[in-house]
């Protein structure tokens, strides 16, 4: 029975590693850079290990390829729904958003993922899974158990970080809100201070957004351009990203400082 607890442990952690290289590679091609959309601190998107664990069971004995593929993509959507809606129950932040998508049901799951889930869910129970269970039989019990082992140990460390992370980021944006307040209502001085000063107190509002959340919570809000927040505006979210990536956000430099920068450009 433990042996069989090991295989499906381990048979988690390739789905979730194969759906974050996914995730990974997706976004490379469409904004040409490295972008680590893995929620947890390692190379996971556990969505996908659930999601595969969830059809290679419940669709055992069904080996129908258009039913595979229709029930593949609604126990997906169903999973990718329930996700979202408990992440913003939980954290009262949202990491993904297809309001603006065709036939989306509440901007959490929509067509396109039906289908991609679908077909990716046939595939790997047909096709990649039978493979993967070959591969383990050929490990020893021992094998196993160290291997399933400290790979558990690793993933509770890095649950609990993430988990950590999540319950505070909300209280951290809330502090940035506070200082971006703080600058903007250093506008009327600006003329006086002049620009260089500006600059400054901008430069040090980056190093201030930069030491107010984890490494974590920082990778979140790069990786995440739909990410929100229920106790915060979307706006605050830009702005906190554009500090991060060390851009000059919007509606926070003085507009002197602003058309400084802009006349400076042309």
């Amino acid at each position: 029975m433990l042996i069989a607890l090991e295989k499906v442990f381990l048979w988690f952690l390739f789905y979730s590693f194969v759906g974050w290289l996914w995730e990974t590679c997706l976004n490379i091609v469409m904004k040409k850079r490295f972008v680590d959309r893995g929620m947890l601190n390692g190379p996971l998107c556990p969505i996908y290990g659930f999601g595969a664990m969830i059809v290679i069971f419940a669709l055992a004995d069904e080996h129908v390829w258009y039913v595979v593929f229709l029930s593949s993509g609604v126990l997906a959507c169903t999973l990718e729904y329930v996700t979202s809606w408990g992440i913003e129950k939980l954290f009262h932040v949202r990491f993904w958003d297809y309001t603006n998508k065709p036939f989306n049901i509440n901007g959490r799951v929509y067509l396109n993922g039906f289908l991609f889930f679908g077909l990716g869910a046939t595939v790997v129970k047909e096709w990649v899974q039978p493979q993967v269970m070959h591969v383990l039989d050929m490990w020893t019990p021992l094998a196993l158990t160290i291997t399933s082992g400290i790979l558990l140990a690793i993933l509770l460390v890095d649950f609990t970080i993430t988990l950590a992370g999540l319950i505070n980021m909300n209280s951290r944006l809330g502090h940035v809100e506070q200082d971006i307040k703080n600058l903007k209502k250093q506008e009327i001085s600006v003329l006086d201070v002049g620009i260089n000063d500006t600059d400054a107190r901008l430069a040090a509002l980056e190093q201030t957004v930069k030491h107010t959340f984890s490494y974590q919570q920082r990778r979140l809000i790069r990786a995440y351009p739909k990410l929100q927040s229920t106790q915060h505006s979307l706006q605050l979210i830009e702005q906190t990203r554009d500090l991060l990536m060390k851009k000059i956000p919007k509606n926070i430099a003085p507009s002197a400082h602003r058309n400084a920068k802009g006349n400076a450009t042309k």
